[in-house]
């Protein structure tokens, strides 16, 4: 097992990169208040599968140990094959274990783990991490997409590409509590949200849906539902229609 200590996690997205033969890798931090973590797992090397673990130091001795294991898990995500791994929680005060363990594979396994910390129930501050979660392809027609959010799980994030002569509006509804919605560009494929690299946002209060029109550049792109208040269900919907510009 490897260890590594990250500090006070902030809002600003941070990023490692390993190469490792190790069967469970584990990087301790901690949260100097109520705060949104995000934990994007990928680039895990072909042929391997990863998981990732999120743990509190339940007995406070900073060790990853049996109790934190039995007693501590927050969130887990465990995504078949090399498909990235994700984590969206809302976490209190205190010492936390992200686990990176091996699930299948041989030999030395490569992958990336991106994290941050951002600030709950706020319009301004969206995770900033673009795991690939949900994978929809080229939208070469329309597409309905059910979820939910909550504090167990702030955020889900939708890829998807355009090509030429297709365009798509995209509508969050469905909704019990405040969720909002943004489009992203990840212009560097670095998998994490920086400036310039929104495209729209949604931020319509209550139970109102949410609405991005009229997307019609070709390429990549992101879609993030996001967490403003409490628990809902949502629908949504990738309406794609024929352009006349690529």
């Amino acid at each position: 097992m490897t260890n590594f200590n990250l500090g006070t996690l902030s809002s600003t997205p941070s990023h490692f990169s390993f190469e490792t033969p190790s069967p469970s890798d584990v990087y301790q931090f901690q949260l100097s208040g109520t705060r949104n973590v995000n934990l994007s797992l990928n680039e895990i090397s072909a042929g391997d599968d990863s998981d990732l673990r999120l743990f509190r130091d339940v007995n406070g001795n900073g060790i990853l140990d049996a109790s934190d294991r039995a007693n501590g898990l927050v969130a887990s995500s465990r995504n078949v094959s090399n498909f990235d791994d994700s984590i969206n929680v809302r976490a209190d005060a205190g010492t936390y274990f992200a686990e990176v363990s091996r699930f299948s594979g041989s030999g030395t396994v490569t992958y990336d783990l991106d994290w941050s910390a951002t600030t709950p129930n706020s319009t301004f501050d969206f995770s900033n991490l673009l795991p690939k979660e949900f994978e929809l392809g080229n939208l070469s027609g329309d597409v309905t997409r059910t979820g939910s959010i909550s504090d167990k799980n702030t955020a889900d994030v939708y890829h998807f590409s355009l090509e030429n002569f297709q365009g798509v509006n995209i509508t969050l509804s469905g909704l019990s509590n405040d969720a909002d919605i943004r489009l992203i560009r990840d212009f560097n494929r670095n998998g994490r949200v920086e400036a310039e690299e929104e495209i729209a946002r949604s931020i319509n209060s209550g139970i109102t849906s949410d609405i991005i029109s009229n997307i019609d550049k070709t390429g990549e792109y992101f879609l993030q539902v996001d967490q403003f208040k409490g628990s809902t269900n949502y629908t949504l919907t990738f309406d794609q229609f024929t352009t006349p510009f690529a």
